[in-house]
């Protein structure tokens, strides 16, 4: 017999978060094994027993998860045949429907089994063998056979077949039950005549067309058409929006299985478990010598039969029993093991708020963990200015040379701390900033050199308009938070350098360096902007606004490209691009996302509708290329056509993600929200999670693996700003 499967892929996994979410549902996790459940159900349709021969599955999914989807089914021994992907979630019935209809069409006599991707279910032996008996009887019966599990406790969250007379290896089906309460559960297993129902289907394709056609017309309309319209790329089928979301939204269950007759069961011959609930994940968990089961740093003291899983976080417990603990992306979920059913709820609650995490905690977080993490770390209080970086147990890393642009960039952060209330000692961190930067940093020719040597001597006097724009931008924040009018006059100083030394008068804009490097980019004109808009809120003075609009202006008729909606970055003397290269045509969506937040802020104070559609696409381009699938991280780079996205993410695109979500939000940009929402748990879940409070990963692969060597102090210039816009929301 040949079995074609096609395996459910649309379930949120409610009862298990914090973990399991709508980006990465539960059958992405590995929770048996170093595979993901996805992966082992598809393992499974690998043949070990006589008489079954599955065909390559089918799997039907979000078409929101689609790549992440398309990533996770490649590690499988055997690659589907097609990813049907579903625009909107209708249901079990509609999605069963549009998986089917092609195989119904092709072949109505092919057997098809229909089962969901995040079971446990190690005795795959014991589960082709049921298979197959299922299969026989639906081929010779032309029944629906379903398959049931003989319960092992009086489960209530389960839905029960009751069987009837036997039928060769099964019986018939004499009804369903919905979830019963705790006595009537009592009663089924007692009787011993009821089995659980495990979501598994097995039939012949036309059998169940008919049933659709006879009983559910519309859904099957709905799912003709939207396949029929559907586009195909590689193994992704992406069925209609619009005749899909036409489709009722029924259960499989109620739509079809308890209305039609001649349908069977065929008890397991195997164990299986849902792994619905953490009481459950705790059932099958290895366990210590007080049964507990934990994961990730916990510290049990006196501490019997807890699970705890702990992702980013220290967990201790002490002496508490039969607790669920688990801390995930920045969530903390505690509940009984007797009360895990409750999770349900929460996960509904969670998603009726709307939110994610109060802006006090952030707060909290800058102003109790990081700002005294660098205050008391990140000074070099014997060379003057600040570390480079910081090894990953919070000592300063042995790099040769330092950057003038961070210790701009630590004035900046100290400052708004100043400005937002921190209590710490901004003021003498700032004084020790300054004399540094301004004793050590002016060159005497002019201008801010560009590199020192890790003793605080000049090391590379280049003149850089990146490190001018960072000089400005830190001055003006200190100049906001302290009114200490050498700040003014130091940016002052430090502009009328650049209009002599580093501007471009013929073509606008600035030259990379004094020397007039090439090739020029559109990013050091990026935090110009950016400086010009602190000074103008710093002072009122329009004369900031106009040269932030220069900006804006070199922004809208050299660096968008309107034929892709990108951001080009290089560019030659005369502003024309440079796309000889891959290198040259790469983008970046940290860019496309800064840009897009400078420019909505510039837009606050002076309308240019033709710009605000152009930032606006390049939050798009960016939200919906850019991104790692198994992550959510905001990759390094691109090209232009969403091709070749790099495989790393360093953490400041993330932040930039966060600020411009924030900022559109407030515009009534719909997607800016879920964007906020899913950027700010990226940001705690793989990079503001360590290695030290306060510090940093400050990249990862697009699986989530650390490969930073260790935690540059210039990344918290973006922290502190993308948190510190969120804290202010």
């Amino acid at each position: 017999m040949t079995v074609t499967p096609v395996i459910l892929c649309g379930g949120a996994g409610s009862r298990l978060w914090p973990m399991s979410r709508e980006d990465k549902p539960k059958q992405f996790h590995a929770l048996v094994n170093d595979r993901s459940l996805l992966v082992n159900t598809i393992e499974r349709m690998v043949p070990s027993v006589p008489d079954i021969a599955f065909r390559p599955v089918h799997v039907i999914g979000s078409a929101a998860l689609g790549a992440a989807l398309e990533k996770e089914v490649a590690r499988a021994p055997v690659l589907p045949e097609v990813l049907v992907l579903e625009p909107c979630i209708r249901d079990t019935a509609a999605a069963i429907a549009a998986a089917i209809a092609p195989i119904a069409a092709t072949d109505p006599d092919e057997l098809v089994i229909v089962l969901p991707s995040d079971a446990r279910i190690d005795d795959v032996a014991g589960f082709q063998k049921t298979v197959a008996a299922a299969a026989r009887l639906a081929r010779e019966t032309d029944a629906i056979m379903t398959i049931g599990i003989a319960p092992t406790r009086a489960e209530t969250q389960y839905g029960y077949i009751e069987k009837g007379e036997p039928m060769g290896d099964g019986h018939r089906v004499l009804r369903f039950r919905e979830k019963p309460d705790h006595a009537t559960a009592e009663r089924y297993l007692d009787s011993g005549n009821f089995l659980w129902n495990a979501g598994i289907f097995v039939f012949r394709a036309g059998r169940l067309a008919d049933d659709y056609r006879r009983m559910q017309p519309e859904i099957w309309q709905c799912a003709l058409d939207a396949v029929g319209k559907a586009r195909r790329e590689g193994a992704g089928l992406y069925l209609d929006n619009d005749a899909f979301s036409a489709s009722p939204k029924l259960s499989i269950d109620y739509a079809i299985i308890e209305k039609a007759g001649n349908i069977g069961v065929v008890p397991a011959l195997f164990d299986w478990d849902d792994l619905g609930s953490w009481a459950q994940l705790y059932e099958g968990a290895a366990k210590d010598d007080r049964a507990n089961a934990v994961s990730g740093d916990v510290i049990p003291i006196e501490a019997s039969g807890n699970l705890v899983r702990a992702r980013g976080a220290t967990v201790a417990i002490a002496g508490v029993d039969n607790l669920v603990v688990v801390a995930e992306d920045n969530k903390v979920l505690v509940t009984r093991r007797d009360r895990t059913h409750l999770v349900k709820n929460v996960t509904q609650t969670f998603k009726a708020r709307g939110d994610d995490t109060h802006p006090s905690t952030v707060k909290s977080w800058l102003f109790e963990t990081a700002l005294p993490f660098w205050a008391e770390n990140g000074i070099d209080r014997v060379h003057g200015g600040v570390h480079e970086a910081l090894n990953y147990d919070g000592t300063p890393a042995l790099l040769p040379t330092k950057r003038l642009r961070v210790l701009a960039r630590q004035i900046y952060c100290f400052s708004h701390a100043k400005l937002m209330g921190w209590q710490g000692d901004a003021d003498d961190i700032l004084d020790h900033c300054f004399e540094t930067l301004t004793t050590t940093g002016w060159h005497a020719d002019g201008g801010w050199i560009h590199l020192f040597n890790a003793d605080g001597s000049v090391c590379d006097e280049t003149r850089d308009t990146y490190d001018h724009c960072f000089v400005l931008f830190g001055l003006a924040w200190l100049y906001r938070a302290t009114g200490r009018g050498d700040a003014r006059d130091w940016a002052d100083r430090t502009i009328d350098y650049m209009d002599r030394h580093l501007a471009d008068h013929a073509h606008g804009g600035y030259y990379e360096t004094a020397d007039r490097t090439l090739p020029r980019r559109a990013n050091p004109h990026m935090h110009f902007l950016e400086a010009m808009l602190a000074w103008y809120e710093a002072t009122g003075e329009e004369i900031f606004l106009d040269r932030a609009q220069a900006m804006v202006m070199l922004f809208d008729r050299h660096f968008f490209d309107a034929a892709t909606g990108t951001l080009s970055e290089f560019f030659d003397a005369d502003w024309s691009r440079l796309q000889s290269t891959a290198e040259e045509r790469r983008i970046e969506p940290g860019h496309h996302y800064e840009w897009a937040w400078l420019l909505t802020r510039y837009l606050d104070y002076r309308q240019t509708p033709p710009v605000g559609a152009k930032a606006r696409q390049l939050f798009a381009t960016a939200a919906t290329f850019g991104h790692h699938p198994a992550t959510g991280a905001a990759a390094d780079g691109m090209q232009p056509d969403g091709s070749n996205v790099e495989p790393n993410a360093r953490l400041w695109p993330q932040t930039e993600a966060l600020k411009v979500s924030l900022a559109l939000e407030k515009h009534g940009i719909a997607s800016a929200a879920a964007l906020r929402r899913r950027m700010f748990d990226v940001l705690f879940a793989h990079y503001l999670n360590g290695p030290v409070p306060g510090g940093w990963f400050d990249a990862i692969d697009d699986d989530g693996h650390v490969n930073s060597p260790n935690i540059p102090s210039s990344s918290f210039y973006h922290v502190f700003c993308a948190l510190a816009e969120y804290a202010g929301r």
